[in-house]
């Protein structure tokens, strides 16, 4: 009798250390790993690179789909297409010129500084090629880990300035095409890394892009009767939080 119980524990032990392998080994070769396609949207949260003072962080939003391909093991391989609308604060310094009459009857002019709001907006098509590995804890519930390149295709840039009240009058908002000679490029180009959970169909990461090229070159911009300064070559970066649905 005690040697059916020794021989029963044996067993139970024998099969316990085989699930244990098992599931250990679904963690980084799951054998149930296929292509599938996903629908994403994500909240961006838009800094510049370069851009000092004149720039400051505003929200966007991102929408689109991905198709994952697994490669080897846990490994795969995640390209996307998607649209974008991204936005950036701006200010800048301009001048405007009070008049001096001196004890002579000269009159000269005194150049007092006023400051311009206003927000640079770009819309167009994002295309992430993203390499990335998933961590698979049970068949609901994986952890993914993702590096890869992304490029934006910029369709619409605009600068829009805000209206403002000066001594001289007032300088009403204005609208303006931000492409051209020094200004917004119609391509650059973004390193991607992040981490994201699946549950069941369900996705949801957190992740950033930092920029590797040029979102747009020093210049200045004619706003109305102005000159506005863009500032620098900037780059832009992002913070993304996705969720989304696998197929």
């Amino acid at each position: 009798m005690r040697i059916f119980r020794r021989l029963a524990s044996l067993l139970l032990l024998t099969v316990s250390s085989v699930g244990a392998a098992s599931a250990q080994s679904y963690m980084f070769d799951n054998p149930e790993n296929h292509p599938y396609f996903g629908a994403r949207v994500g909240l961006d949260i838009a800094t510049v690179a370069n851009g000092g003072w004149m720039y400051s962080t505003k929200a966007g939003f991102t929408a689109g789909a991905v198709y994952n391909i697994p490669i080897l093991m846990n490994l795969y391989f995640e390209p996307g297409l998607s649209v974008f609308y991204d936005a950036f604060g701006t200010v800048s310094q301009q001048n405007y010129r009070r008049p001096i009459v001196d004890q002579d009857g000269n009159i000269d002019y005194e150049k007092l500084p006023y400051w311009v709001n206003g927000t640079l907006r770009n819309f167009g098509f994002r295309i992430p090629m993203n390499f990335g590995y998933h961590f698979d804890f049970s068949d609901d519930l994986s952890v993914h880990v993702y590096t890869g390149p992304q490029i934006n295709l910029s369709l619409v840039a605009r600068y829009h300035q805000n209206e403002v009240i000066t001594p001289d009058g007032v300088v009403e908002s204005t609208s303006v095409n931000a492409f051209g000679t020094g200004g917004f490029k119609h391509c650059d180009l973004q390193w991607n890394f992040g981490a994201g959970v699946t549950y069941g169909h369900y996705y949801m990461s957190v992740g950033g892009s930092v920029g590797m090229t040029h979102m747009k070159s020093a210049s200045e911009i004619e706003a109305g009767p102005y000159k506005v300064s863009l500032g620098n070559n900037i780059r832009r970066n992002l913070f993304n939080i996705s969720v989304g649905y696998n197929f």
